[in-house]
């Protein structure tokens, strides 16, 4: 639409790769909708610590119309800034354990990959329902 500010959305191509991958994420997207999408994850996470992941796979499934793995990728990519940013904040005021942090780290490294290979292996449903299980199950978890 003429006059509207839009984002340009990129994706990453497989290693090898010799086609373009086809965006699964409209690249008319408003850039205030896109950028006030980050700023909610960037709050929610900054706050209570949590990965945006919790707030951006909802709203880029639901309000930008993103598929369920585009959704899930995406936010992984968006949240290694917002993590970065968190963590320098944290890190001026004296409030990480970098031992501690860099072991987690290595562990999270480690099961990050194993845990994307496991989501290609998934229908979209069926990663909607996952997902939906897990924020389930945090939510019980966090009340209790």
């Amino acid at each position: 639409m003429p006059g509207r500010s839009s984002l340009p959305i990129r994706r990453w191509r497989r290693w090898g790769s010799v086609a373009p991958v086809q965006p699964k994420l409209s690249v008319d997207q408003p850039a205030i909708k896109v950028l006030a999408l980050g700023l909610a994850g960037g709050i929610i996470g900054g706050f209570f610590g949590v990965g945006g992941g919790i707030v951006l796979v909802p709203l880029i499934v639901y309000v930008l119309k993103g598929d369920q793995h585009t959704a899930h990728a995406t936010s992984l990519g968006a949240i290694v800034l917002i993590s970065a940013a968190s963590a320098l904040r944290y890190g001026l005021d004296g409030n990480i354990d970098l031992d501690f942090g860099l072991a987690l780290g290595v562990g999270g490294v480690v099961g990050s990959m194993i845990g994307a290979t496991a989501m290609h292996r998934l229908s979209p449903n069926t990663l909607r329902l996952v997902f939906a299980l897990v924020l389930i199950v945090v939510g019980v978890r966090m009340v209790m």
